[in-house]
């Protein structure tokens, strides 16, 4: 077994990640519901369709990450750095993503009714395809790039509330 894969499809709901190294870690298709992740760093990690349902990443570092197909409902991501991260159809329903960094982050297919994404950097951000009901986009900042991708609602929205960049 290679050393990055001891976490993958686990139960790792109990585990305290305080003195785990997780750069670089395989952790897709494991249960993380509710983990405490605060202000760690997880970049080049893979945690696709892996369980994060109320977990708090606040202020992480998630460059490179993968987390395609991931469970993210109510996750805690404020301030959180996901610069050219893979959120393909992840599910974010409510999640918090206020004042994070999505540059050129994949956002395709997501997900993301009601979440809050006040304060967010959207630039370069794709969201083909993504579900964008009810999303918070106060304050955020986008691109023309941004906006090609999104649906002639969601766009409306956020050129109302966000700032161009």
């Amino acid at each position: 077994m290679n050393p990055s894969d001891v976490f993958r499809k686990r139960d790792l709901t109990k585990i305290n990640f305080e003195y785990e190294e997780l750069i670089g870690r395989d952790l897709s298709d494991s249960n993380m519901k509710g983990a405490n992740l605060k202000k760690r760093d997880i970049h080049n990690a893979d945690l696709s369709c892996t369980d994060l349902t109320e977990a708090d990443l606040s202020d992480s570092i998630l460059f490179y990450v993968s987390l395609r197909g991931a469970d993210m409902r109510r996750i805690n991501l404020s301030n959180a750095k996901l610069w050219d991260a893979e959120l393909y159809g992840a599910d974010l329903k409510d999640a918090n993503l206020s004042g994070a960094d999505l540059f050129y982050t994949d956002l395709r297919n997501t997900d993301l009714e009601d979440a809050n994404l006040s304060g967010v950097n959207l630039r370069h951000a794709n969201f083909d395809g993504a579900i964008l009901t009810s999303v918070n986009f106060t304050n955020a900042n986008y691109d023309l790039h941004t906006l090609e991708t999104m649906s002639y609602e969601a766009k409306m929205e956020l050129v109302k509330h966000g700032k161009p960049w």
